[in-house]
């Protein structure tokens, strides 16, 4: 007999719409008992944003959304940063696809005849964007979803 309890079903409609709304990167692995406080807030501050596509990013201030996203240390160290915080491979993976774009961008410039337009251009804005920008969703995923592939 039912007694119009959802949970006697095995079914929380509030938890089943708590998870909708989280999607799927919901943590999954316990934060190790020695996490400094800076990165606990940078994930909190991640999970209010909408996991890792931050989807309600926009609901964050200004200086959140800039906590959330650009991590300083990692835009100047680049994959000596990565390699320090255990993610090596996907800072080894950056490096290759970097390279590979850069020399793919100048050889379509070069053979479009604008070749001489490179000779004063500097790729260090792209690697610290790069970096910069990927560094703190990259550590997310490798504490808390698990996740410490490639890319």
């Amino acid at each position: 007999m039912s007694n119009g309890n959802p949970a006697a079903h095995g079914t929380d409609p509030l938890a089943a719409a708590a998870t909708a709304i989280a999607g799927p990167n919901t943590a999954t692995t316990p934060l190790p008992p020695g996490l400094p406080e800076v990165w606990k807030k940078r994930f909190e501050l991640i999970e209010r944003a909408g996991g890792l596509k931050m989807t309600r990013l926009k609901d964050l201030s200004f200086g959140e959304r800039i906590r959330c996203n650009f991590n300083l240390l990692a835009g100047l160290f680049g994959p000596i940063y990565y390699a320090t915080k255990g993610m090596w491979k996907r800072g080894l993976a950056y490096v290759g696809l970097g390279l590979a774009g850069i020399v793919m961008l100048e050889t379509l410039i070069s053979l479009a005849g604008f070749g001489h337009l490179l000779d004063g251009v500097h790729y260090t804005g792209g690697w610290i964007g790069l970096f910069a920008y990927q560094a703190n969703r990259d550590y997310y995923k490798k504490i808390v979803l698990g996740d410490n592939r490639w890319l």
